[in-house]
């Protein structure tokens, strides 16, 4: 049991930490806070909450896997490296699938209670995110081939 309890006061200081020094750590829990208690004055059923409850904490451990990762690369490469900018932009973009993810979540779980939205708008916010991914990698890769 003291194994386990110096592990989880280990786990909750590297939570602190994150919360600390993160500014997006510190949006992203205030949204889950509004998201958490919109879905209980709302009495959303159990599987709605689970989902709620799925996209939140996606978008937390990425955030600090994220966390993890820029600060690994820092440690190993202080000075600007090219390959260390590309991995932390991988660690980034993963952050921004979970919150597009959350967002599509959020829109057909509250926008269906509150505003009886059709589902079918999280699917035209994740439509929209995919076209913006294609567009955008077809532009940037010839911006790379002109120079």
């Amino acid at each position: 049991m003291r194994k386990f309890s110096k592990s989880l006061s280990y786990a909750i200081k590297g939570l602190f930490e994150v919360f600390r020094t993160q500014r997006n750590f510190k949006i992203q829990v205030v949204f889950a806070l509004i998201a958490m208690s919109l879905a209980l004055f709302l009495d959303l059923d159990e599987g709605q909450i689970l989902w709620i409850s799925l996209a939140i904490m996606m978008v937390l451990i990425l955030e600090t896997i994220n966390t993890l990762v820029e600060n690994i690369m820092n440690l190993l490469h202080p000075e600007y490296n090219k390959i260390v900018g590309v991995i932390k932009d991988l660690g980034a973009a993963a952050v921004l699938i979970a919150a597009t993810f959350s967002i599509v979540v959020a829109t057909v779980i509250f926008g269906g209670r509150i505003f009886n939205w059709s589902p079918k708008y999280g699917i035209i916010i994740g439509i929209i995110f995919v076209i913006f991914i294609a567009v955008g990698s077809v532009f940037k890769g010839r911006g790379k081939n002109d120079r």
